[in-house]
């Protein structure tokens, strides 16, 4: 009988680990109006909710303006329509219940709002929100919302509500949106972020939240247009290290906007990389707390790195008196770009020994791509410089081994395949303790 109760325990824990291992949470179906309007209405805001459900925005087939919003359910794909002033949420409205994932994907149509987050009490690990065509007319927004709709009886607004997105990702590839915050509005957490821009066009561009609180931020630019970009809006934001590889720019604050008088949000550090490619009209150095960075105040302890790499227009020198600003170039040899501290030279990129030793070869010295000049590992490097390394082969090569071109399939669930042995384990101790018994 003990025999027998062990291996029921241990079907039991092996039924717990697989189904734990395995990813089975489901999302809770969307919620919307079920009138036809396709829409819950909460104060004087339209809303459409997710609940962890992934869904896709697409233009509506009626002609009408406003947006499709498409999702599958089981088997089955639903479609609502929605109207242009529509706020859609990855996640849920005032629900305690944690949403490991969500994820919009916005293809087309128009809307007002998107949040990866939920709104007012709302808990997300991992929001995501792509945009690669359509129109946003307000804000995209990592994170969740917390005083929106506030109207709602007022009961779920206040410093003391939880309104909380783990890890926030924000894409956008191409389209339009006015806003784009990494972070969440109101009084919301975001712990970290995640921002790519590689396309289309947004007029102001925040690496923290609208207000709330911003863990770390990671922006990047590679193309699009955008009007002003800034680090901090109001709230806090820990750290944001932003990355201009492309784009242009016309103008970009390290910290937040000078000209609005609303944005007196804090930042601890920021570390801005302005790379060949991109174009920035106006780059700024903005305040944080309020006060312009550099002045009298708290806001002296934030931490600025500055590093460019591109010609950047700065109207007001003096703001960046009291920051070191590291000037570097671009060094590609055989088609491999590195950055490099102008006036260093060659012996300064840490990969150079690789460059230089291959199997098989000797090296004879770096030559200029366009000239064939000789160019010397010890000459300091002051712009821009495309090289090529030449070699001697080596009489005696290392002899080669054969690759292994045998083809590899499957995925490494290494987990789920615990958990599958895990069960099949004690099944078959279930049936023999069974067979023992009789």
């Amino acid at each position: 009988m003990k025999r027998k109760f062990l291996f029921i325990l241990l079907l039991a824990f092996a039924f717990f680990v697989f189904f734990t291992l395995t990813d089975n949470v489901k999302a809770v179906q969307p919620s919307y109006g079920d009138d036809g309007t396709g829409y819950i209405t909460l104060g004087s805001q339209k809303c459409f909710f997710a609940n962890g459900t992934h869904i896709s925005i697409e233009e509506r087939d009626d002609g009408v303006q406003g947006a499709k919003i498409v999702w599958i359910d089981g088997n089955e794909t639903k479609t609502v329509n929605v109207p242009s002033d529509i706020n859609v949420f990855g996640g849920a409205h005032h629900d305690a219940t944690n949403y490991p994932s969500t994820k919009i994907t916005m293809n087309g149509g128009t809307v007002k709002n998107l949040f990866g987050g939920g709104l007012h009490q709302s808990s997300v690990t991992n929001a995501e929100v792509i945009i690669n065509g359509g129109k946003v007319t307000g804000s995209t927004t990592g994170g969740g919302a917390n005083i929106l709709a506030n109207s709602d009886s007022g009961s779920h607004t206040g410093a003391n509500f939880e309104t909380i997105v783990t890890n926030a990702s924000t894409t956008i590839n191409n389209g339009s949106s006015y806003n784009v915050f990494g972070g969440g509005e109101g009084y919301s957490t975001t712990n970290n972020v995640t921002l790519n821009i590689n396309g289309g066009t947004v007029s102001y561009v925040t690496a923290g939240g609208s207000n709330g609180t911003t863990g770390n931020a990671n922006v990047k630019i590679t193309s699009g247009q955008i009007a002003l970009l800034q680090s901090v809006n109001r709230g806090q934001v820990s750290a944001a290290d932003v990355r201009v590889l492309g784009g242009t720019i016309d103008k970009l604050y390290v910290g937040g906007e000078t000209e609005d008088a609303n944005v007196t949000g804090a930042i601890d550090a920021v570390s801005l990389d302005i790379t060949g490619g991109s174009v920035v009209n106006n780059l700024y150095i903005g305040k944080s707390g309020g006060q312009l960075i550099g002045t009298n105040g708290n806001n002296t302890k934030v931490d600025v790195d500055l590093y460019l790499g591109a010609t950047v227009n700065i109207p007001n020198p003096n703001e960046f008196q009291n920051f070191p600003v590291t000037q570097y170039v671009f060094v590609t040899i055989d088609g491999n770009r590195f950055e490099l501290e102008t006036g260093k030279t060659l012996a300064d990129i840490p990969e150079l020994s690789a460059i230089k030793n291959v199997a098989g070869k000797e090296f004879v010295h770096f030559i200029k791509a366009d000239t064939g000049e000789v160019f010397e590992e010890t000459t300091p490097i002051n712009g821009n410089i495309d090289l090529k390394t030449v070699f001697n082969t080596i009489a005696e090569n290392t002899p080669t081994v054969d690759k292994d071109e045998t083809p590899k399939t499957g995925e490494n669930n290494l987990l789920n395949i615990i958990a599958l042995t895990s069960l099949i384990f004690s099944l078959v101790g279930f049936v023999i303790a069974s067979r023992i018994k009789k």
